[in-house]
């Protein structure tokens, strides 16, 4: 393991400090978008997080932002700060891989819709981040564009960063850029973010817009952000969405999984959400055990009768031939999906629909604002532990499939220093209260935000 990864580059700033400081003229968006070049010229070859960099593109995005801000034309909270896309975002005049070499000549005609929204909030884009093939996969690894390496790596130990978000997990993390964009279809936001130690937003679904985004499955596809805290992903979000229009009331009643659902956790992250829910009756949250309307495991089926069918859908023309690179872990998936009748596509279709009424009912009838619950049941593995026949959704998938909100935040450490998150998961269209809810929760896990960078509050 080289010394990067053991001594990455100072975190940023936060978000809205960075923004005061441009907009009052301390600091220009050209410097601090050449200061994101730097550390990605001088650490990326180690952790390998961008698949593409705009330099170019992106120091003209930072001196208009500039000529802006000086001539007192403010874009709000985002003006002149960079990031980062997943490379399944369109740019316009920019390949979409979709993390895949068959896609290397998909030149985006236009931007996304997102990208759009970033550059109208006078954005930098900085460049593209790696993802798994056709970002079906949650372990982060790509056998033919490369694999991001998890900040978290200590010593020869090289740990997945999670998928299929990983370069902008990594790329946040590693404080590369100061937020990304992600997406999420089981997990693929919040995994990566549990595993690398930081917060992963994934809203409601369309709540950012899907247009110009290679999908892999239309129904459960959800735009996301990878950031470094609650506040700059709360700040990112209502830049892109607008501001709610008064402030949620928190509602300090949050659903706990009972013990039997819990079974599947490794030790240490066992330990670590027991000391995180504590800490949240400590801060006065009551803890309501909750059921949701099927246990976990069924999940997958359901799931995987609706996400790979559609995934096999978009990708189908690639199917046919074996000589054509796609990853081991990708293509079986697919295939296999080509046998999944209408009837079981509908069915799934249905039952995921009904588990939706179910579980608003519930949480209304608990008079719940969230539910706390794991995002992973272990910590990182080494790339070369990775067994690619399991995936660490299984806390994760029921969220896409039920089309609730989430959000990941780090919870602690296990005794090798691989994070551990928490999520808190909320009900469709409350994404602003559960970024309110998700902020007081991370209060209480981090008493002391000086130090919540670098020194985790469970060990475990």
């Amino acid at each position: 393991m080289t010394s990067s990864h053991q001594n990455k580059p100072p975190a940023f700033a936060p978000i809205a400090k960075l923004s005061r400081a441009l907009q009052t003229g301390q600091m220009s968006s050209v410097a601090l978008t050449q200061e994101c070049l730097r550390r990605i010229a001088a650490h990326d070859v180690d952790f390998r997080s961008f698949l593409a960099v705009y330099e170019e593109e992106a120091l003209a995005a930072a001196e208009q932002a500039d000529q802006e801000l000086r001539a007192g034309r403010d874009r709000g909270s985002l003006h002149g700060i960079p990031v980062a896309l997943k490379d399944l975002v369109n740019m316009q005049g920019k390949p979409t891989t979709a993390g895949s070499p068959l896609l290397s000549t998909n030149i985006a005609q236009q931007d996304a819709g997102i990208v759009q929204r970033i550059v109208d909030a006078g954005g930098v884009i900085v460049g593209k981040t790696h993802l798994v093939q056709f970002a079906l996969g949650a372990w982060g690894t790509n056998a033919h564009m490369d694999t991001p390496r998890n900040p978290a790596s200590r010593g020869t130990d090289t740990l997945v960063a999670g998928g299929s978000s990983s370069g902008s997990a990594v790329a946040v993390a590693a404080h590369l850029v100061p937020w990304a964009i992600g997406s999420d279809t089981g997990g693929s936001v919040r995994v990566p973010a549990a595993f690398c130690g930081i917060v992963g937003f994934k809203p409601t679904i369309d709540a950012l817009p899907r247009t110009g985004v290679y999908p892999l499955s239309e129904s459960l596809d959800s735009l996301g952000l990878l950031a470094s805290s609650v506040q700059d992903a709360r700040l990112c979000f209502e830049a892109l969405v607008g501001a709610p229009i008064a402030t949620p009331e928190t509602r300090r009643r949050i659903g706990v999984l009972e013990a039997d659902e819990l079974a599947p956790l490794a030790p240490p992250i066992a330990r670590c959400h027991a000391q995180s829910l504590k800490r949240l009756e400590q801060a006065g949250f009551s803890l309501v055990p909750m059921r949701f309307p099927a246990p976990l495991a069924a999940f997958k089926e359901v799931t995987n009768a609706i996400m790979i069918a559609e995934g096999a859908w978009v990708n189908h023309r690639f199917l046919d031939d074996p000589g054509l690179p796609m990853d081991p872990s990708v293509r079986p998936r697919l295939i296999a999906a080509r046998a999944t009748t209408a009837v079981q596509y509908l069915e799934a279709r249905a039952t995921a629909a009904s588990w939706q009424r179910a579980f608003a009912a519930e949480m209304d009838r608990l008079g719940l604002s969230a539910v706390a619950m794991p995002v992973t049941a272990m910590t990182a593995p080494r790339i070369e532990d990775v067994d690619h026949n399991l995936a660490p959704v299984h806390f994760t998938r029921p969220i896409n499939l039920l089309a609730l909100c989430g959000i990941a935040l780090p919870a602690g450490q296990d005794g090798d220093q691989r994070p551990i998150g928490l999520q808190l998961v909320a009900r469709a269209g409350d994404d602003h209260a559960l970024l309110n809810v998700a902020s007081e929760v991370a209060a209480a896990l981090h008493p002391d935000p000086d130090r919540a960078l670098s020194q985790e509050p469970c060990r475990a």
